[in-house]
């Protein structure tokens, strides 16, 4: 999609956008949103946390309900003064009642990565690991050590599940629901040794032992992401992060910065499914460099590690892109 917007500085800008689930038919919807209105534009990342069934997942609920609530600020306030605290406030509250309307049984949280376009100001602000890049350049955004964790047991459950199955759609499959019910789901179901589980979190903790105490991160690899809501907005946890759900967010590492609105060209805003970040700027470009992503590492085992590979069926995550440039 690209079309003008007349932006409250008086200015017309170009924006581009498209948004793909991750299955491939396009047909089952995903867990990312996206905002474009005059004023305002934002990526949104939503988290499921297994919910399955008709209706809508907790991560489509979590996305879509920061979203509205930005675009009802945006209507009729200038989003560029608002305190963070105001804005995820409501962000909390309108996530809580979604889940109570639902009545999810998982914590729906989701990512923002946002911007307000004032008359000389352009203000970003931006919570996990969907990111704004600048100018082609400066890209802003927060990786999570909890994903890196998940994502370096997750290779090594596949590659050890990938030399016992021919299919790799199949060991995609496996590793997943290990990766999300945890290790000992492996071992109970047969999937795993205790021995091979024992060896995942020797290597897991070893690498990371900088950041999180091996007994702690052994606790996460054994219980796996579905636990993972456990440690958003946690201060006193190594592996907490900033996330916006029911909870007062942590906000350490919530990005809120201003840039002279002269000093923009090109603003990209983008969600986790792209995992290569493409030299030019065009929705296109990032179309490309995701392209390339699955000819050259098709299960996110190698060049471009990540919490879930690609299947026959699905791609590895949800992505959205909207480019926005200066007319």
């Amino acid at each position: 999609m690209s079309n003008l917007l007349q932006l409250e500085t008086g200015s017309a800008m170009q924006i581009s956008s498209l948004t793909f689930p991750k299955d491939r038919t396009g047909r089952q919807a995903g867990d990312d949103s996206l905002l474009i209105l005059p004023g305002i534009c934002g990526v949104f990342d939503g988290a499921s946390s297994g919910a399955t069934g008709p209706g809508m997942s907790p991560g489509q609920a979590a996305s879509r309900a920061a979203a509205s609530v930005l675009g009802e600020f945006a209507a009729t306030r200038t989003m560029t003064d608002i305190p963070a605290g105001e804005i995820f406030s409501a962000v909390r509250e309108r996530i809580s009642q979604t889940e109570r309307l639902l009545g999810n049984t998982f914590r729906a949280s989701t990512t923002m990565a946002a911007a307000f376009f004032g008359v000389d100001k352009i203000r970003l602000l931006v919570v996990g690991d969907s990111g704004i890049r600048i100018n082609g350049d400066q890209v802003y955004r927060r990786l999570k050590h909890i994903d890196d964790l998940s994502t370096t047991a997750r290779i090594e459950v596949f590659n050890m599940l990938n030399h016992k199955e021919r299919s790799t759609d199949e060991v995609e499959a496996q590793t997943r629901r290990i990766s999300f019910q945890g290790l000992d789901y492996g071992v109970r179901e047969g999937l795993l040794t205790e021995d091979d589980a024992i060896q995942i979190c020797s290597l897991v903790t070893n690498r990371y032992t900088e950041i999180v105490a091996p007994q702690q991160a052994e606790a996460f690899l054994r219980t796996g992401i579905r636990c993972q809501y456990m440690y958003a907005n946690r201060s006193d946890h190594p592996l907490g992060y900033s996330s916006l759900n029911c909870d007062p967010i942590l906000m350490d590492d919530v990005i809120d910065v201003s840039k002279p609105a002269e000093d923009i060209e090109t603003l990209e805003f983008f969600t986790d499914g792209y995992f290569d970040i493409p030299g030019e700027v065009s929705v296109s470009a990032w179309e490309k460099a995701f392209d390339a992503c699955e000819t050259v590492d098709f299960h996110k085992t190698k060049s471009f590690p990540s919490i879930k590979g690609s299947t026959s069926r699905e791609f590895a995550d949800d992505r959205s892109v909207i480019v926005v440039r200066n007319s």
